[in-house]
C-alpha cells in the first residue's frame, strides 16, 4: 500500500482545489450567461409597451396563461441566480484566503472600470432585482399603483409601468439599477468567453466587444421605456 507523504498530500490538495476552482468558474459563468439571456429577452418583451397597452397586456396575459411553463422558468432563473451568486462569493473568499495580505499598491493597468467593480455592481444588481420584484411584480412597494384590469379583463401591466415611471424617485432607482446592470454585463459576458476557453485570433476583438455591446443594447432598451414614460411620450 503506497504511503502518501506530506508534500504529496499538499500537491494533491492543491490539484483538487485547482480543479474545483476551475469547475466553479465554469458553472458560475454558465449560470451567469443564462441570466444574461433572460435579461435580453425580458427587455425585448417589455419593449412591446411602445405598441400600446393591448400589446404589453396581451404579452403578460400569454405568459400567465401558461403557469407550468412560467413557474418552471422562474424556478430555473432562481436556481441560476443562487448558483451564480453562491459560487462567485465562494471563489472570492477562496482568493482572499489565498492572499491574506493585501497588495501594498494596486496597479490595474488595462483593467476596465467594469472588471474592477464586479463585486460592487453585482451586489447593487442583486439589491435592485429584489426591489424590482417587490415593486412591479409583487406590488408591495407602491400601494398607490393601479392593480386593475384592462377592458379585456387582463392585468393592466401597461398602467402599472406608466404609473411607476411618472415618479422621479422610481426613475432614479431604475436608472441606477441599469447602470449597475450595464457595467456588470459588460465585463461578465466578455470574460465568459475566456473562462470557457473560447478564443480565436480572428475573433478576439469581437469577443471583447460582445460584453459592452450586449450591455449597451439592454440598458438603452430599458432606459427607453423609463424615459418614454417620464417624458410623457407614453401615457394612460
Amino acid at each position: 500500500m503506497a504511503v502518501v507523504n506530506g508534500e504529496e498530500r499538499e500537491e494533491m490538495n492543491r490539484a483538487n482545489e485547482f480543479v474545483d476552482s476551475v469547475g466553479s468558474k465554469l458553472v458560475a459563468s454558465l449560470a451567469g450567461l443564462g441570466l444574461a439571456g433572460f435579461v435580453i429577452f425580458h427587455m425585448l418583451g417589455n419593449l412591446q409597451v411602445f405598441e400600446g397597452s393591448d400589446a404589453i397586456n396581451g404579452y403578460a396575459s400569454f405568459l400567465h396563461d401558461m403557469p407550468i411553463l412560467l413557474w418552471t422558468a422562474r424556478a430555473g432563473l432562481l436556481t441560476a441566480a443562487a448558483v451564480h451568486v453562491g459560487l462567485t462569493i465562494r471563489l472570492a473568499l477562496r482568493n482572499r484566503r489565498g492572499r491574506p495580505v493585501p497588495y501594498a499598491l494596486r496597479r490595474y493597468r488595462a483593467a476596465s472600470v467594469a472588471s474592477r467593480t464586479m463585486a460592487l455592481t453585482g451586489s447593487l444588481l442583486l439589491a435592485f432585482i429584489i426591489f424590482h420584484l417587490l415593486h412591479l411584480t409583487v406590488g408591495v412597494i407602491d400601494p398607490s399603483a393601479p392593480d386593475g384590469m384592462d377592458v379585456q379583463g387582463r392585468l393592466d401591466v401597461y398602467g402599472k409601468i406608466v404609473h411607476a415611471f411618472r415618479n422621479p424617485l422610481y426613475v432614479g432607482i431604475y436608472v441606477a439599477g441599469q447602470l449597475a446592470l450595464g457595467l456588470h454585463l459588460s465585463h461578465a459576458i466578455s470574460s465568459a468567453f475566456q473562462t470557457w476557453g473560447i478564443e480565436h485570433a480572428a475573433l478576439d476583438r469581437l469577443f471583447k466587444l460582445a460584453g459592452p455591446g450586449v450591455a449597451l443594447f439592454v440598458v438603452l432598451g430599458n432606459l427607453a421605456i423609463i424615459f418614454a414614460v417620464f417624458l410623457g411620450w407614453l401615457h394612460p
